[in-house]
C-alpha cells in the first residue's frame, strides 16, 4: 500500500457516509435529481463534467497566481489589473464549486476500498481549497488585496495537492474511465453463430461470447439485441442487469443503456456500450459487428 493510500484510509467511514448521503439526496429529488445527476456525471456529454470544470477552475486560479505575481514583482497594481484579477478569481471559485458538485456525484459510485478513500481525501482537500478561494474573493472585493493574495496562495497549494490525488485516482484506479477503452469487442465481419436460439429465453438478459468477448443478449420475440457484457462505467456485469422497456440497467451503479445501440440513457456511465447486430437464423443466434 502506497503513502497516499495510508493517508486516505482513515477517511473510509466518512467516505461511506458521504456516498450514502449523496445517494439519498439524489433519490429524494426523483426524476429531476436523476437528470441533474446525469448532467454532473457527464452522461449527456460523453465526457466527465468534473474534468471539464476542474480544468476551468485550475486554469483560472493559475492565471490568478500569475497576475498576482506580476503585480507584486513589477508593481502592476492599477485598477484595471486588479479588476481582471477579481474577475478571474470569481470565475475560478464558481468553477471550483461546480467541480465539487460533479465530484460528489462521481464519488458516490466509487467502490469501497482504497479508491473511495482516495476520492474522499481528494474531495475534502478540494472543498477546503474552494472555500479558501471563495473567502479570498469576498476579502478582495472588500479591498483586502494583500490578505486575499495570501489566502489564494494557500488555496492554490491545496488545490494542486488535490489535483495530484485526482490524477492518482484516474491513472492508478481508473475512476470514471471507460472500462471498454482498451478491450473493444471482438470483430465479426460476417454474422457469426454464438448460441442456439433455444438457449436464449424471452426477455431475460443472457450471457454469451464471441471469442474472448463476453456479450449480453436480450430476446424480444424474433428480435435479438447484443451488447458487450462489461459496463463501460466500472466494469459491472450487464448480463445480471435489469430490463425496462428498450433499456438495460447495470446492477452495480445503475447506469442505463439502450439495447439497440448501447447509447447511455442515464449515468453514471458516460460512454456508450459496445453493440452488435444480432439475428436468429437456422436456430442459431448470430452476431455481426461491433456497430459503429
Amino acid at each position: 500500500m502506497g503513502l497516499l493510500e495510508r493517508w486516505a484510509r482513515p477517511f473510509a467511514g466518512f467516505g461511506a457516509w458521504l456516498a450514502k448521503l449523496t445517494n439519498g439526496v439524489y433519490r429524494s429529488l426523483g426524476s429531476p435529481g436523476r437528470l441533474f445527476q446525469d448532467l454532473m456525471n457527464g452522461s449527456f456529454l460523453g465526457h466527465s463534467t468534473h474534468g471539464l470544470l476542474t480544468d476551468a477552475a485550475v486554469g483560472a486560479v493559475t492565471t490568478l497566481l500569475v497576475l498576482d505575481a506580476v503585480a507584486v514583482v513589477f508593481g502592476a497594481d492599477g485598477s484595471g489589473f486588479e479588476t481582471a484579477s477579481l474577475v478571474v478569481l470569481g470565475f475560478g471559485a464558481l468553477s471550483a464549486w461546480g467541480a465539487v458538485l460533479a465530484g460528489l456525484t462521481d464519488h458516490k459510485d466509487v467502490d469501497p476500498g482504497d479508491a473511495r478513500n482516495m476520492a474522499t481525501l481528494h474531495g475534502l482537500i478540494n472543498i477546503v481549497a474552494t472555500i479558501g478561494y471563495t473567502v479570498a474573493f469576498f476579502v478582495r472585493l472588500g479591498g483586502g488585496v494583500g490578505a486575499a493574495r495570501w489566502i489564494s496562495l494557500v488555496a492554490f497549494v491545496l488545490l494542486a495537492s488535490g489535483a495530484f490525488i485526482g490524477g492518482h485516482l484516474v491513472y492508478k484506479y481508473g475512476v470514471m474511465v471507460n472500462h471498454n477503452a482498451f478491450s473493444g469487442g471482438r470483430r465479426a465481419k460476417e454474422f457469426t453463430p454464438i448460441l442456439p436460439a433455444a438457449e436464449l429465453p424471452e426477455g431475460m438478459p443472457t450471457k454469451a461470447a464471441i471469442g474472448p468477448t463476453n456479450l449480453v443478449l436480450v430476446r424480444r420475440g424474433d428480435v435479438v439485441y447484443a451488447l458487450k457484457a462489461t459496463c463501460s462505467h466500472a466494469g459491472g456485469p450487464l448480463a445480471e442487469g435489469t430490463l425496462k422497456g428498450d433499456t438495460i440497467t447495470c446492477p452495480w451503479h445503475g447506469s442505463v443503456f439502450r439495447l439497440s445501440d448501447g447509447a447511455v440513457r442515464h449515468g453514471p456511465a458516460q460512454t456508450r456500450e459496445i453493440a452488435y447486430r444480432a439475428r436468429i437464423s437456422e436456430g442459431q443466434v448470430e452476431v455481426q459487428g461491433p456497430i459503429g
